[in-house]
């Protein structure tokens, strides 16, 4: 019997379930943004989906999306940062 490559399906993302934001930043800030959301336990996931353009695709739960964004606010202040996506 032969198993489906995508037999588990427990890394896929279901985008339904969480609130994603896409932002640009400078190369050499994607690991100080990515230690400043692991730093808050749970919060958010911090993916780099392009290290050359510098896109960071943040998943946070819909229930943290107002201190995620409070947050990005805050960095702003501190590094470059460019909301490329956000839902509406």
């Amino acid at each position: 019997m032969e198993e489906s490559f995508m037999a588990d399906k427990s890394d896929v993302i279901n985008y339904d379930d969480v609130y994603r934001i896409v932002i640009k930043v400078r190369r050499e800030d994607i690991v100080y943004l990515n230690g400043i959301f692991e730093s808050y336990d749970n919060l958010a996931v911090i993916r780099t989906i392009d290290r050359w353009e510098s896109l960071v695709e943040i998943l946070a739960s819909p229930y943290f999306v107002a201190d995620v964004k409070k947050i990005l606010d805050e960095l702003k202040k501190e590094i470059q940062l460019e909301i490329i996506e956000e839902p509406k």
